[in-house]
């Protein structure tokens, strides 16, 4: 394995660890409002917002993991149908397909990032943040799951078999 590829694979693990990570600090802190507020003692009236954005984020963290790992939700009925040599070219048509498709994401959500960035773009809700960062999430993870579908098209059986 090449370095790229080991600090790919170091990358995606990481990212699929910090969508885990996200997630269980979130239901923590949802247990711990409801248990405050519950008692009269704090209401943490951030946290639904805060909620919004780590469950898009984390979505987009783990999905090149997902991938990477096979863990993706799947109905292959129509695969086991099929002889092996029809099974790998499906495969490698969707494949494509996904590169296609997160080619496209990626390159709108660097313009739409770039655009916001230059714009000073800001959410105004309970909190006010820069909007830029959720993009540049869509935008790297877009990335990651090209190199990803790219990985399976030349290495089906590392995953998409």
């Amino acid at each position: 394995m090449t370095s790229l590829a080991r600090a790919h694979t170091a990358l995606v693990t990481g990212l699929g660890y910090a969508a885990g990570i996200a997630l269980a600090a979130l239901a923590l802190g949802i247990t711990a409002d409801v248990f405050l507020r519950n008692l009269g003692i704090a209401n943490f009236a951030w946290l639904l917002e805060v909620s919004e954005y780590v469950l898009f984020i984390s979505t987009f963290l783990a999905a090149p993991w997902v991938l990477r790992e096979n863990a993706h939700v799947s109905v292959d009925l129509l695969l086991t149908g099929l002889a092996p040599a029809l099974r790998k070219i499906l495969n490698a048509v969707a494949n494509l397909i996904g590169i296609g498709i997160c080619a496209t994401l990626t390159w709108y959500a660097l313009r739409v990032t770039r655009d916001s960035i230059e714009r000073g773009d800001m959410i105004f809700k309970e909190l006010v943040v820069p909007e830029w960062p959720f993009l540049a999430v869509v935008a790297v993870t877009g990335a990651l799951l090209v190199a990803e579908f790219v990985r399976r098209l030349f290495h089906p059986a590392h995953g998409s078999e």
